[in-house]
């Protein structure tokens, strides 16, 4: 797969290993015998996403870590499973003054009420977009509302909920193909359908892409302000997530659906539970990648996705430690 923004995906079974300050995967055939052999530039990946059953050593995850390299892993149904972060990926730039800071915010209900609202607020502003796109007839007005007049976490969460729910209504009417995808309800681990099967895998990408890009910056990636860290080790990114699934995640869908790129071909079902085809996996990220290289203006700046979700995370930054007004990035800012 050609790429531009340094990720590097594995669909195949085999064995990852370091060998001459250098990367190389052998590829099993179905008995287990190496059937190929790839080199993997170690200077040309930021982040390895592994999608295949892949046999890996110590001494090849000290290598990764050595070179700051992220790994995401994926179960055979190509659900989460965690990642594989460096030591110094974690704090070379992380600041203590920032960490303090961002405790602060999250213990002062005020200031985390601000932020978890103001995060959910382009949340709405993002989606409602796209349903305008498509003349859908939705209104997020009744939404903001109620987001406005909540006064804790649990109203904003309880207005979240509902937008969503209306949300997802309208998808019947922006996917031409109500068929194959006709969405009913919202179902995650596991995803019960097609449609719901391509919304998990593509928000899981956006946490992701969120996540690496947070740890360019200061701010710790464990602690969130919409989404509690509870006994999750990581929860910032799915704050950030929010505003960039609708700007970009949902899109997507969209346009991989209406224009036949996936299809009910794409899928298969495995142990009872409904997976992509490798083939359909790479269209997906080849979609995915394109888009994250896009450059798109805001303000008097060209910056391609990846820096925009960066400069995001820096502008919450901001809003923590400096007590800066912050409002989350919505579709009418771009240029």
């Amino acid at each position: 797969m050609q790429k531009q923004d340094r990720s590097h995906f594995i669909l195949n079974p085999g064995r990852l290993r370091r060998q001459d300050n250098n990367l190389y995967f052998d590829r099993y055939d179905e008995e287990g015998a190496v059937v190929g052999t790839k080199i993997l530039p170690i200077h040309g990946i930021d982040e390895l996403y592994v999608l295949g059953k892949v046999d890996v050593d110590s001494y090849t995850l000290a290598f990764l870590a050595q070179n700051n390299v992220l790994v995401h892993v994926f179960s055979p149904q190509q659900s989460f499973r965690g990642n594989f972060f460096p030591t110094s990926s974690n704090s070379v730039n992380k600041s203590g003054f920032v960490l303090l800071q961002q405790v602060r915010a999250f213990d002062e209900p005020i200031k985390r009420l601000y932020i978890a609202r103001e995060i959910t607020r382009a949340h709405f502003l993002n989606a409602a977009h796209n349903c305008h796109r498509y003349d859908t007839g939705f209104e997020a007005s009744a939404h903001v509302e109620a987001l406005d007049r909540a006064q804790d976490l649990g109203g904003v969460l309880a207005a979240e909920g509902a937008f969503q729910k209306a949300y997802y209504e309208q998808w019947n009417r922006i996917i031409t193909d109500g068929r194959s995808f006709k969405f009913t309800v919202r179902s995650k681990r596991p995803p019960a359908d097609k449609i719901n099967c391509l919304i998990s895998y593509m928000n899981t990408r956006m946490y992701n892409v969120c996540l690496s890009e947070i740890y360019k910056t200061e701010l710790d990636p464990r602690i969130g302000f919409l989404h509690e860290p509870n006994y999750r080790s990581l929860s910032l990114h799915l704050d950030v997530a929010e505003v960039f699934k609708p700007l970009l995640g949902d899109p997507m869908i969209f346009a991989m659906l209406n224009k036949r790129e996936i299809t009910a071909r794409d899928f298969k079902t495995d142990a009872g539970r409904i997976r992509f085809s490798n083939e359909a996996v790479q269209k997906i990220e080849m979609r995915i990648i394109g888009k994250l290289t896009e450059q798109v203006r805001i303000g008097e700046q060209y910056l391609t996705w990846r820096q925009v979700i960066r400069r995001e995370a820096n502008r919450l930054k901001r809003c923590i430690c400096e007590d800066a007004p912050y409002e989350g990035l919505t579709a009418k800012a771009l240029g």
